[in-house]
């Protein structure tokens, strides 16, 4: 299925997470595949910030089904680049 057009966003497993933050994933994961290595890290700084700003924060449960619902609904190419992504995360 295409990620690109946010249908996980639409799956019954999301519905009760707050939409702002689904939006920021979806930021977070399909924006940021699209630059480079050099236009990624002023891209977290400011998503980050705006994240602040609405004070989004996730929960572990959040953050795994979304996760989950997200790889679903991806193609094998957007799992690559989505276990690229949130290999960084973990290894901070």
């Amino acid at each position: 299925m295409a990620t690109n057009q946010a249908d996980w966003m639409k799956d019954p497993r999301v519905r009760d997470i707050d939409p702002s933050k689904l939006q920021f994933l979806q930021k977070l994961v399909f924006e940021m595949q699209k630059l480079s290595d050099k236009e990624k890290l002023p891209f977290l700084m400011a998503l980050a910030s705006g994240s602040r700003k609405k004070n989004l924060s996730f929960s572990e449960e959040d953050v795994n089904t979304i996760i989950d619902v997200i790889r679903d609904y991806s193609s094998p190419e957007d799992l690559t680049k989505m276990n690229r992504v949130l290999s960084l995360f973990k290894q901070g």
